[in-house]
């Protein structure tokens, strides 16, 4: 079984948070926080969340 990705689960946590809550509202901050991961992990692997988004 292959293990995810930082990258694949910062995905999956900003997927879940924009199910309930506008994209604009969304900061780093929570997307990291969501998934127990910090926001400088965050930009190891993203620009912005626009990154992510694309």
């Amino acid at each position: 079984m292959k293990r995810k990705t930082a990258k694949e689960i910062l995905t999956a946590s900003f997927q879940e948070l924009a199910a309930t809550k506008s994209i604009d509202k969304i900061t780093i901050k929570e997307i990291a926080d969501n998934c127990g991961y910090s926001p400088a992990t965050f930009y190891r692997n993203f620009r912005d969340k626009y990154d992510l988004i694309a």
